[in-house]
């Protein structure tokens, strides 16, 4: 076992990036549902809700039955092939598209309003259906209106499939009423096909004919129009804003904005050169300036030979020639000479091209001034083309809505026109027979029990299906490790869990892995160990905090077993209790609360002093200590990381318990000073949103954040975790027997 101190970088230092958790494979914060676990989850209410959709269909049923009950009445029409001159067509020979044809017309006949106006009109009407004539009565006269818009409700005409045979129904509130209004309707439908072409069908044909020839007429006159103003403004398109002019336009505004940008700077530029004219100080020259005159041959001559007598007089001093030397003084004269010359050059140069560039400032502003202008004529006379193009569109625009409408209106009189022409087909009435006449039903369309209750049953399931979802998706608490994988780059440890769920009886949760090693939530905890010391040994560390999120979350419980764990797999722990506020760890293990980590924080003691040994399978505790000596703010200082640091000497692992990270900032403080950390959140009680901000604050810190353990989890929320459990206890059941 080496006790040589792992590296600890120095407090407050970044995390290294090998640091960082991995992504989580829920991926972003979208909820994401188990058909499987909602099913068992929600059985009991699925199966209520079944029960309770059975009896509301039931209800429905009666309710319907007494108060809005509807009977249907029906009559059968069979359609006949034409027959010719000859003999009758066999079917073979029958031409189905001439049928079909035939039928549908029929079909709209019935359905028409020549038929329901008939069926107004006879006088039989108030015998044959008293109660819905009734409805529609008003002072003894019938509501021709509201009676027709009914009629078209009721009426119900379609061609059976596969067949040549024609369904006619009516259905009311009346059994009486259904049986006489279909019959009405029968009677008037066969009346009108015995009547044949009469004369105003000739007359509405023309009517069409012409009004199909004059809605042809104004189409070619509209496009013919259209054709003349699409030439006369030279643009393909009536949309203004992608025509050559409104592009054009779009550049020279934008043109004009930059030479009025340019503008701005040039005339500051030039206020500023000019403004350092008039003053009798001498002129600050920019380094632009001053970097254009040193690239002057001029300049660079003098520089060329200042470097020369500069080397000169090395060689001098190197030959062993005195400042004081003769030749010496005159080559330093004649540098000091040239440095002179230079600048005067300089200044002389610079004051040039000072006034140069204010004389070019004036010509550029003068020249973009006159484009200003010259653009400026060119936008008005491109805003002039573009009202006329602006013009033109809406009158193109107003051309195509008038030539839609009359191709609507023609393709409606070329319909009506067939129409008329199928309607006044020769012996059409000896090809309808009455398969089936009416009759007074026995029963009620309306409502059926056999649908109504399944009916029933299927919408409150839904309904409660539908609630199930939303109260899903709106339940933000953390209930099993899944729902930490919803939480974006979040690690899960695990989890644990509720004591409940294990059938192993605990003296104390505290101690329950060396009480019961062989319980399914000891297991549990040498799955966590396993995992911890994997990561710790991956970076070489040793110090390790476990922080609660909420009081009652269980890292107290979690820290004890955790440590236990570690011993029994042959690691010299240490138990720290930095909880401050509610020290519990002396507790767990019968100790004594003091000498703790409050003597040696506050120099009273050693660390060794104070360690104290649990027992066999235990690891060694420093509990808090003296009540008077718990100050919380020693926990941030170096007196906590020398302790630290002496602790990762004496043990393999040190963990660490602390106050909940929600009710005190003692978490985030002790996570600048130790190696690692990890975050324990029991099921039902944190939310994600709250555990997500809590491992973005510890993974903030040098520590590096191991990731989130699931505390108490019961498996209502779990799936398939109460079946794991109960064949985890009988395996090692068996197990414990056979070694006994």
């Amino acid at each position: 076992m080496s006790t040589q101190q792992s590296a600890r970088p120095p407090v407050g230092a970044p995390r290294a990036p090998g640091g960082m958790p991995p992504p989580s494979s829920g991926g972003g914060g979208g909820a994401a549902f188990d058909p499987i676990k909602l099913l068992q989850k929600y059985k009991y209410m699925l199966v209520a809700s079944v029960i309770l959709g059975g009896v509301i269909g039931v209800g429905a049923h009666v309710f319907f039955l007494k108060f809005s009950p509807k009977f249907k009445s029906t009559v059968l029409f069979e359609c006949s092939p034409v027959e010719t001159e000859i003999q009758a067509i066999s079917t073979a020979t029958i031409d189905e598209d001439e049928m079909a044809r035939f039928m549908g017309t029929q079909v709209f006949t019935i359905k028409g309003e020549q038929v329901i106006f008939a069926v107004l009109g006879d006088s039989r009407l108030d015998a044959e259906a008293p109660m819905w004539y009734k409805r529609f009565s008003k002072n003894g006269n019938l509501d021709l209106v509201e009676g027709s818009k009914d009629l078209e409700k009721i009426i119900n005409a379609y061609s059976i499939p596969n067949t040549y045979l024609i369904q006619l129904s009516v259905q009311v509130g009346d059994r009486n009423d259904a049986a006489g209004l279909v019959r009405l309707v029968k009677e008037n439908y066969i009346r009108i096909l015995s009547s044949g072409t009469n004369s105003g069908i000739t007359a509405r044909k023309e009517t069409f004919r012409k009004a199909i020839a004059e809605a042809e007429d104004a189409l070619r006159e509209l496009a013919a129009r259209k054709g003349r103003l699409i030439s006369e403004s030279g643009s393909e398109t009536s949309e203004v804003d992608n025509s050559a002019q409104a592009e054009m336009l779009r550049l020279i505004n934008a043109q004009i904005i930059n030479n009025q940008q340019q503008i701005e700077a040039f005339e500051v530029t030039l206020a500023n050169d000019e403004a350092q004219l008039q003053r009798n100080t001498t002129i600050d020259f920019d380094a632009m300036l001053r970097a254009s005159v040193e690239q002057m041959p001029l300049i660079q001559s003098i520089q060329q030979q200042i470097s020369g007598l500069n080397t000169q007089m090395s060689a001098m001093r190197a030959e062993g020639y005195t400042p004081q030397h003769r030749t010496y003084r005159q080559m330093l004269s004649q540098l000091e000479a040239t440095e002179r010359e230079l600048n005067d050059t300089t200044d002389k140069l610079l004051m040039e091209s000072f006034e140069t560039r204010i004389d070019s400032t004036r010509m550029v502003l003068s020249q973009l001034n006159a484009q200003i202008v010259d653009l400026s004529a060119q936008q008005e006379d491109l805003q002039t083309e573009l009202n006329e193009l602006t013009l033109i569109s809406e009158e193109i625009k107003d051309i195509d809505q008038q030539i839609e409408n009359t191709t609507n209106l023609l393709g409606e009189h070329r319909n009506g026109l067939s129409q008329l022409g199928m309607a006044a087909g020769l012996d059409s009435v000896s090809r309808i027979t009455v398969k089936k006449s009416e009759n007074i039903p026995d029963r009620p369309s309306f409502p059926i029990i056999y649908i109504m209750v399944p009916a029933g049953m299927f919408l409150v399931t839904a309904l409660t299906v539908g609630v199930i979802v939303v109260f899903e998706m709106l339940d933000q608490r953390i209930k099993s490790a899944a729902d930490i994988a919803l939480i974006p780059r979040t690690r899960i440890l695990g989890i644990i869990p509720d004591a409940e769920e294990d059938p192993t009886e605990h003296e104390s949760l505290d101690t329950l892995f060396m009480d019961s090693p062989s319980s399914v939530l000891a297991e549990h905890y040498r799955q966590l160990r396993t995992k911890i010391t994997k990561d710790l040994g991956r970076h070489g560390h040793k110090t390790l905090l476990v922080a609660g999120a909420m009081p009652g979350s269980g890292a107290t419980c979690v820290a004890s077993n955790l440590a236990q764990a570690c011993v029994a797999a042959g690691k010299k722990t240490l138990l720290i209790d930095t909880n401050f506020r509610r020290s519990r760890i002396h507790t767990a293990f019968g100790l004594s609360e003091s000498p703790g980590l409050g003597e040696v924080l506050a120099g009273e003691k050693t660390v060794s002093d104070c360690i104290q040994a649990a027992g066999k399978n235990a690891p060694d505790v420093l509990s808090a200590g003296s009540r008077t000596l718990r100050v919380v703010e020693r926990l941030g200082t170096r007196a906590m990381s020398e302790m630290l640091a002496q602790a990762s000497d004496m043990y393999d692992v040190v963990i660490l318990d602390v106050a909940p990270a929600i009710v005190a900032g003692d978490a985030l403080t002790l996570a600048s000073q130790v190696d690692a950390t990890m975050l324990v959140v029991r099921a039902m009680s944190e939310k994600r949103g709250q555990v997500a901000r809590l491992k973005n604050e510890l993974g903030d810190n040098r520590a590096e954040f191991l990731g989130v353990l699931v505390n108490g989890v019961r498996s209502a929320a779990g799936g398939y975790m109460r079946k794991n459990i109960k064949t985890s206890h009988q395996y090692h059941a068996l197990d414990s027997d056979h070694a006994a």
